[in-house]
């Protein structure tokens, strides 16, 4: 490893930092980069990687150049900052970083966190780009994120749930108000509609101009502006594969819908927002993210369902494809994942599915690599036992090892797939494990519309 990677992995002792004050320094020694493009900003609990990826996307291939910073990273640190889909190299990484430390270490020496340092590298290569726009996915919160100083004049919530309850708070309500707090004076605010009231009132409290505020109601398949948002609306056509994609595809694909029509009115542009929309999809691979691969044979899905709430809208798309036989039954499942706050409610929807789809095998594994440490295999399939599971359990902490029994454990008469839950770490580790990587496999813009993030 490098001298400059030495240095960017002995950030990582300093944990994590909430608040803005050092990263704003920096950039004020930089030279402010972050000031040189606008950007999409995106919080949220599950589904903001795919808004911001879709966003991403649409707006490349509608020939406008855009940047797009997204955490944590799957295999290695480029892929957090990526240049009209393809992460930027580890020589211009090393050479950002290199100028990072040359102004943390002026007087007063005043130091980054791993994760502020990434952005900054996301910042400055982006103006050195010269990217007409940037898509920047928070990494905790909103509030108190480093990524909050990013010149935004479009901010998105995705779904909330609770999560992180020890920093963003206990409750739905305060966790909203964490996450909106992205809000700008100025500038467009999309949030996806939640039923839960004191979230509502923090989201609209954070917001300074009603009018250009607007909740997403996927129930009613319309937009409403937060100063309107009592009264009735017809809902709006929606493009007619949604109804077959997992919950957060579809909210990925509407968010991105409602956000480009803001920016690129059809009157304006060749290409209207819906059709922008389809054309990234049909070119977007999410690593990680309901990626269907194919190694030694064996059929394998990874999804990084990390919370309970991403664990049921999982399960539940996934049983709903097997009873439309759309996809084959699962024969093994390899789960594995960071702490929880709650532990049953994360994996009772996958036991409903491993019953249901009348599992045979399940690998409890422990993530490694992540910024906390796997919750103990033991641990897992302790709860597993305890919930009543009828299969196979094995526990094979190394996920490397833990893929290398799922195989042989798929490998009968007839191959059946293997499914990978649990943690976006564990994703990073069994893609790894099998060689994918690479820039190539991270790069999420694909020319072949073969490759398809959502199939």
């Amino acid at each position: 490893m490098s001298e400059i990677r030495d240095w960017l992995e002995g950030l990582r002792g300093l944990g994590m930092r909430p608040g803005l004050e050092i990263t704003s320094a920096l950039l004020s020694r930089l030279d402010m980069p972050q000031m040189k493009f606008p950007c999409v900003h995106v919080a949220g609990s599950n589904g903001k990687g795919s808004l911001c990826v879709i966003l991403a996307n649409s707006l490349t291939l509608s020939g406008i150049s855009c940047g797009l910073f997204t955490s944590p990273h799957l295999c290695f640190v480029e892929e957090r900052v990526r240049i009209d889909g393809v992460p930027i190299s580890s020589e211009k990484f090393d050479q950002l970083l290199i100028e990072i430390r040359k102004v943390a270490e002026q007087e007063p020496n005043i130091m980054p966190t791993y994760y502020e340092a990434t952005f900054l590298v996301a910042m400055l290569a982006f103006a050195d780009a010269g990217v007409d726009r940037a898509v920047i996915e928070t990494g905790l919160g909103g509030r108190l994120d480093a990524t909050r100083i990013c010149q935004a004049d479009c901010c998105v919530i995705t779904e909330l749930s609770l999560e992180h309850t020890e920093v963003l708070g206990d409750t739905l309500g305060e966790i909203a108000a964490e996450k909106a707090a992205i809000a700008r004076p100025s500038g467009i605010f999309i949030a996806k509609w939640t039923y839960d009231a004191s979230a509502r009132k923090a989201i609209e409290d954070a917001v300074i101009s009603p009018s250009k505020a607007f909740w997403w109601r996927f129930d009613r398949d319309t937009t409403v502006r937060f100063d309107k948002a009592t009264e009735s609306h017809r809902p709006v056509p929606m493009f007619e594969g949604y109804d077959r994609l997992h919950s957060y595809q579809k909210d990925a694909m509407n968010l991105a819908e409602v956000v480009l029509s803001f920016f690129w009115p059809v009157e304006d542009n060749i290409l209207d927002a819906y059709s922008m929309v389809k054309s990234a999809v049909m070119h977007t691979v999410w690593p990680g993210r309901l990626q269907w691969l194919e190694y030694e044979d064996v059929p394998i899905l990874l999804d990084a369902a990390h919370n309970p709430s991403g664990m049921e809208k999982v399960c539940d798309y996934l049983r709903d494809e097997m009873e439309r036989d759309s996809m084959p039954t699962p024969g093994v499942v390899i789960v594995g994942c960071t702490p929880q706050n709650d532990l049953v409610g994360f994996l009772n929807p996958l036991v409903q599915l491993i019953v249901d789809g009348e599992v045979k095998h399940v690998v409890v594994t422990e993530p490694q690599k992540g910024r906390k440490a796997a919750i103990p295999a033991t641990e897992i399939v302790a709860e597993l036992n305890a919930q009543g599971v009828l299969a196979n359990i094995e526990e094979i902490p190394e996920p490397e090892k833990a893929l290398e029994r799922a195989l042989e454990l798929a490998k009968g008469e007839p191959i059946e797939p293997v499914l990978a839950f649990g943690s976006l770490y564990l994703a990073g580790n069994l893609l790894q494990a099998m060689s994918l990587d690479d820039v190539e496999s991270m790069t999420v813009l694909r020319p072949s519309p073969e490759k398809q993030y959502w199939t």
